[in-house]
């Protein structure tokens, strides 16, 4: 039974997944969106309407790919920490996320799984996200090499089970023995098998798609470099139109150049902003953990401390070296990001990108990866109300998530 409006919000610019309305507005309906609309709300006797003073209105944000936040982490300490760390997002945007857990032994993450799949049935999350442990030493980025181990169907199924339904994707590299097997049990099982961390040739690339692969983690970061002879995964993975490309635009992973030419190549449908956010999200300078891997933060850039730990090259989405690099972890390298959605939309956006195509790759684009369209990822009736409002730099002024204002900045509404 539907619920009868309970409210009305009046903005400058109202981001659907057809068009900017300018102004628009949108009906509330309880916990879900009711209506939108073109123009000035119509006047309806005894529906309170709320004026968010001519900002931008956009779908909630959807972050596949978080590995912690505020100072708190997905990938160790306590269910509180993983609350603390899923409640910094939400403040800064991200309605929606999957937690993110690195490599590490496969009895630790099987038990950090079965925590996680406990906060996803509370709601507090959507699933979880495994970036290794099967994945290339080579490309290892700010992950642990000793813990990695080749593609085991077997490995895999008692991650599923521990996860409890939970397990929504897992990062491969699709070079290693027995990886085809994997995306095969992945996809049966109906998690998303993503290509990452990884050495692969063009051709083994597009035989992993072919097998069932369909998402690309962080694309460019942790991968063979792109080359007009030998394209790589980068090259592969844009060639086709079934998988979804995460790209991390923080300023700092990519150049703004190459935002755009992926946004070009993989369509306003298939590219997925994400943050591959660490517990250092919002805190000041210093040191942090990911995973085994101590990381310092200066200027707000993550990069693996000199004194890192357990070796490798580059952050969990930073840049993986090659040759004599290869494999080795070199201090200084990017590790993971500090960035929130809310900060990369904004990036995005000053990069050059259309605001509907921004708004489909934070929101639209990963709810529908994820399975999710039903339920969120765009401002349109049936959906839950989960919005951002914007000011007209695309600063993060309030959070609705489900009807409840999250967050919200003094004087904004009226």
């Amino acid at each position: 039974m539907s619920l009868p409006p309970s409210g009305v919000l009046s903005a400058g610019h109202v981001v659907t997944p057809d068009a900017v309305l300018s102004p628009g507005w949108i009906r509330l309906a309880g916990s879900r969106i009711d209506a939108v609309g073109l123009g000035e709300p119509p006047a309806e006797p005894g529906l309170p309407v709320t004026s968010l003073r001519g900002r931008w209105v956009l779908p909630g944000f959807v972050d596949m790919h978080v590995h912690g936040g505020g100072g708190a982490s997905f990938t160790e300490g306590t269910a509180e920490d993983a609350r603390r760390a899923a409640e910094f997002h939400r403040r800064n945007g991200t309605t929606t996320m999957l937690a993110s857990l690195v490599t590490a032994p496969l009895a630790d993450m099987e038990a950090r799984a079965a925590m996680l799949a406990g906060l996803a049935r509370e709601g507090v999350i959507a699933g979880l996200h495994l970036e290794g442990p099967f994945l290339a030493a080579a490309r290892c980025g700010a992950q642990d090499p000793r813990h990695m181990i080749a593609p085991d169907v077997a490995a895999f199924d008692r991650l599923l089970a521990m996860a409890a339904g939970w397990l929504r994707v897992i990062t491969l590299a699709p070079e290693l023995p027995g990886a085809t097997d994997l995306i095969t049990a992945a996809a049966q099982a109906g998690v998303i098998a993503a290509v990452g961390h990884t050495d692969a040739t063009a051709d083994v690339t597009a035989a992993a798609v072919d097998a069932g692969a369909s998402h690309a983690t962080h694309l460019f970061n942790g991968m063979r470099p792109l080359h007009h002879r030998e394209p790589g995964p980068v090259g592969a993975l844009l060639d086709r139109d079934e998988v979804s490309c995460e790209v991390i635009a923080d300023g700092v992973h990519l150049h703004d150049t190459a935002i755009r030419l992926v946004a070009r190549a993989a369509g306003p449908a298939r590219l997925v902003l994400i943050t591959d956010a660490m517990a250092a999200a919002g805190m000041p300078d210093g040191r942090y953990q990911l995973g085994s891997m101590r990381v310092d933060v200066a200027g707000g850039v993550a990069r693996l401390a000199a004194d890192a730990g357990s070796g490798g090259d580059a952050g969990s989405g930073g840049d993986a070296g090659s040759g004599a690099d290869a494999g080795r972890r070199v201090s200084g390298a990017i590790a993971g990001s500090t960035a929130t959605m809310a900060s990369v939309v904004r990036h995005a956006v000053a990069a050059g990108l259309p605001v509907t195509d921004v708004a489909a790759a934070a929101s639209t684009n990963p709810a529908r990866v994820l399975g999710l369209a039903g339920r969120t990822g765009a401002l349109w009736p049936g959906l839950d109300a989960d919005l951002v409002v914007c000011d007209e730099a695309f600063g993060l002024r309030a959070v609705m998530r489900r009807g409840e204002w999250v967050t919200r900045s003094r004087g904004l509404i009226r």
